[in-house]
């Protein structure tokens, strides 16, 4: 009986003392723990740039990831949901609804449809100019390898819709950098251009190569005001028209659909008002002519309005 009790207190004897080892060897952990970490602190202190760099270095590759990720995401969804070739929306599903709208050229203010002309401070007229040049820069480069010529070309490479025609800026007549688009002398020249709707096809009106357009004044009293209107367009080619019209101008059936064809470009219409009212608001409306273009002034449908002040 007492070689059992004393084999019990043995025991708990042991295990009281493998409890106390193992708690030392904790204390010497946490010690050595809380030594590392006190020399990390006093590191940090000595040196707060080791810090900082590691901060830096921790979001510059939290934020490459980041962008990778966004990055390879929308260069999926790009790819499988979106097609370089054509809209996702076409025909009556896109916003246009198949009804193409028409701007104009130059467009000074955003905030405002008035165009001002000082011919006496040919400085003044500079923006003007510069607007046109940037737009028609891109008509001004070499003809690009897929285009063609509509006008003296035959055959298939006529018919070829996936190329399109080449604008002649020489149809723009006395609209051109030489004549500072008519904005120094007082006969402004106003370049109208149709938005690009995918696959559009005009029907024209009877005896006309394409969807036209004409110019005129709010009132009577603005169409009296504002002088003579000539149009210059790719009639000029097309059917040996020489003479700038007066009745209305043309954006040819030649230059539709549009197909997002490389290099295409869009149909121009320049509009040259000369023997203007001087220090006289004039409001100018244009619109299209068309089978298939529905026309409302006050929903700006199939039509432009802007105003010139010619000091």
């Amino acid at each position: 009986m007492s070689y059992r009790y004393a084999t019990d207190s043995n025991f708990a004897l042991d295990s009281i003392q493998d409890l106390l080892a193992e708690v030392g060897r904790l204390e010497t952990s946490r010690s050595i723990w809380r030594y590392a970490k006190d020399q990390q602190k006093t590191q940090e202190e000595r040196f707060p740039a080791a810090r900082v760099c590691k901060l830096c270095l921790y979001f510059l590759v939290l934020y490459a990831l980041l962008g990778g990720f966004s990055w390879g995401y929308f260069n999926w969804f790009m790819y499988f949901q979106i097609s370089a070739e054509y809209p996702k929306l076409t025909g009556g599903q896109s916003l246009l609804q198949m009804h193409p709208g028409l701007s104009r050229v130059p467009n000074p203010n955003v905030f405002t449809s008035l165009i001002q002309l000082r011919p006496y401070e040919p400085l003044s007229d500079a923006q003007l100019i510069d607007q046109m040049l940037s737009f028609l820069y891109a008509y001004q480069k070499k003809r690009c390898a897929m285009m063609k010529d509509c006008v003296h070309g035959t055959g298939a490479d006529v018919v070829n819709t996936r190329r399109p025609c080449a604008f002649d800026l020489n149809a723009a007549g006395p609209c051109n950098l030489a004549n500072s688009y008519g904005f120094t002398s007082g006969s402004p020249c106003i370049a109208l251009k149709m938005n690009r709707i995918y696959g559009w096809l005009p029907e024209p009106v009877e005896f006309a190569t394409g969807v036209l357009v004409k110019c005129e004044g709010e009132t009577e009293v603005d169409t009296l005001n504002m002088g003579t209107v000539r149009y210059y367009d790719m009639d000029h080619f097309f059917t040996g028209q020489r003479r700038p019209k007066t009745t209305n101008g043309s954006f040819h059936a030649a230059f539709f659909p549009y197909l997002n064809q490389g290099c295409y470009h869009q149909p121009l219409v320049f509009s040259e008002f000369s023997g203007m009212r001087r220090n006289t608001l004039i409001r100018v409306k244009c619109y299209l002519i068309a089978k298939n273009i529905p026309v409302s002034f006050e929903r700006n449908e199939g039509s432009v309005r802007f105003e010139i002040l010619v000091d």
